[in-house]
C-alpha cells in the first residue's frame, strides 16, 4: 500500500489521472448496493447446498466433472461481480455457457458421456509429454518429476490409444463430435452463441475484448491497466442468465431440486439495472478528465555540485535513479550557471536536498537495479490526506450514489 499513500484519495479518480486501486472500487460497488450484496449471500447459501446434492445425486460422470467446471466458474463471476473486474468476468461467464451446452450434451448422449471421460487419457498424454518447468529443477527434484510424468504417460497410453481407435484421430483435438455452435442448437441454446462470441474477444485478445479499457480523452486515446466496468456490467447478467439455465437443466433430471437457486438467480437478474447503472457512475468517476501526463526527466543539482538524473512518474508520484542521457553535458553546464551562489546557500538549508528542474524532451531509461522512492525524498515535499477507508471501514468513491432500496 505504501505506493498509494501518495495519491490523494479525498477527491475522485477523474481529478487524479484515473488512479483507483482495486479495494476502492470494490467499496463504492458495496457502498452504492448493498441490497446486492445481500442477494448474494443468499444464493451462496443455494450454491452450498446444490454442491452436496449435485456430487452425490448425479450419477453421470461426465455431468459431475462439467458441474465442477460451473461451479467454480460461478464462483468466479461473483468475484468479478463484487470488484468491478470485468475481463476476467467476461471469461467466467464464456465458460458458463460452454458448460451449460456441454452438460446438455452428456446428459443427452451416451456416447458423448463416454468421449468425454474418455478424453481424460489423452490430456494425462500432453501433461506426460510437456517439457513444462523441468529446465528449472535439479538434482533428485527433476528426477523425482520425470519419473512422475513417465509413470502419468505409462498409465493412460493404452487408454488413450483405444480411445482414437473408438473415435478417430480427431479425437487428440477435442472430445466432442460437433461443434460447439451445433451442440448448442441441438440443446436449444442457440440464440446465446453470438453473445459468446463477444464474451471469447477477451480470451482472443480481439480489438473489441478492450471494451471499458480505453477510450478517447481530449483526442487522446487513454488505456486503464485494471477494472472494466463496462464489461462486468455485460458480464453480469449473461453469466448469470447462463448459470440459472444450468441450474434449470440439473433440476430437469429430478436428482437435485434447483428451484430455490434458479429463484434466487432471477433476483439477481432483476436487479441487474441498478448494478448498470452504479457502475456507470463508479466508472465515470474513474475515468481521468484529462490525459495522465508522461514521465518526467528530471535533473537534481546537490550542494556539492553533483548532478543526478530521476525518471519521475508524476500519477503516483514516485521515482527511480536513471542513466545519464546521452549528450545532456550543455544541459548541466547551463543548470550549473543558473544555480547561482544565493541559491547554492539556499540548498545548504534543505538537509541535503538537491535544486531540480524538469527537463522536456527528454526520455530517460531508469538505471539497472534502481528502485523506485518517494519523490518527496528528492522533490519538495507536500502532504497528500489519506482516505479514511484505507485505514478502516470502506468509503464510497466521491460522487457514488446510493441505491435506494426502501
Amino acid at each position: 500500500m505504501e505506493i498509494y499513500q501518495q495519491i490523494d484519495f479525498s477527491i475522485p479518480p477523474s481529478k487524479r489521472y484515473g488512479m483507483a486501486t482495486k479495494e476502492e472500487v470494490r467499496a463504492a460497488i458495496r457502498f452504492a448496493l448493498p441490497e446486492l450484496f445481500d442477494l448474494l449471500d443468499d444464493t451462496m447459501q443455494e450454491i452450498t447446498l446444490l454442491q452436496r446434492a449435485f456430487f452425490t445425486g448425479i450419477e453421470n460422470q461426465a455431468a459431475s466433472i462439467i458441474g465442477n467446471h460451473a461451479l467454480n466458474d460461478f464462483d468466479s463471476l461473483i468475484d468479478s461481480i463484487v470488484s468491478g473486474n470485468g475481463r476476467d468476468g467476461a471469461r467466467a461467464s464464456r465458460s458458463l455457457y460452454e458448460h451449460l451446452v456441454n452438460y446438455c450434451e452428456v446428459t443427452a448422449s451416451t456416447i458423448a458421456n463416454e468421449r468425454y471421460i474418455a478424453h481424460r487419457s489423452i490430456t494425462a498424454i500432453t501433461l506426460s509429454d510437456l517439457p513444462h518447468g523441468l529446465p528449472l529443477l535439479k538434482g533428485a527434484e527433476l528426477r523425482k518429476e520425470k519419473n512422475r510424468r513417465k509413470k502419468l504417460k505409462r498409465e493412460n497410453l493404452a487408454q488413450a490409444a483405444q480411445a482414437v481407435r473408438d473415435f478417430g484421430r480427431r479425437f487428440n483435438a477435442d472430445w466432442a463430435e460437433r461443434n460447439l455452435r451445433e451442440r448448442a442448437r441441438a440443446h436449444g441454446y442457440e440464440q446465446h452463441y453470438d453473445v459468446y462470441k463477444l464474451l471469447s474477444q477477451v480470451t482472443h485478445g480481439s480489438c473489441g475484448g478492450t471494451l471499458g479499457t480505453h477510450a478517447d480523452v481530449e483526442g487522446r486515446t487513454v488505456h486503464r491497466i485494471g477494472p472494466s466496468l463496462d464489461l462486468a456490467i455485460f458480464s453480469y447478467l449473461e453469466g448469470l442468465t447462463f448459470f440459472r439455465a444450468f441450474a434449470h437443466e440439473v433440476g430437469k433430471s429430478g436428482a437435485v431440486n434447483t428451484s430455490p437457486l434458479v429463484e434466487s438467480i432471477n433476483k439477481l437478474i432483476e436487479g441487474w439495472p441498478a448494478y448498470r447503472a452504479a457502475l456507470q457512475a463508479i466508472d465515470k468517476a474513474i475515468w481521468p478528465s484529462s490525459p495522465p501526463p508522461p514521465p518526467i526527466a528530471i535533473m537534481a543539482l546537490y550542494p556539492n555540485g553533483r548532478i543526478r538524473w530521476f525518471y519521475f512518474e508524476p500519477v503516483l508520484n514516485i521515482m527511480r535513479r536513471a542513466l545519464k542521457p546521452a549528450g545532456s553535458e550543455k544541459l548541466e553546464e547551463d543548470f550549473r550557471t543558473h544555480a547561482t551562489e544565493s541559491n547554492l546557500k539556499y540548498l545548504d538549508n534543505q538537509g541535503g536536498k538537491p535544486m531540480t528542474c524538469s527537463v522536456a524532451g527528454v526520455i530517460l531509461t531508469p538505471a539497472p537495479g534502481s528502485k523506485w522512492f518517494k519523490a518527496n525524498s528528492v522533490l519538495m515535499s507536500r502532504e497528500t490526506p489519506m482516505a479514511d477507508w484505507l485505514d478502516g471501514a470502506p468509503k464510497p468513491l466521491p460522487g457514488i450514489p446510493r441505491q435506494d432500496h426502501t
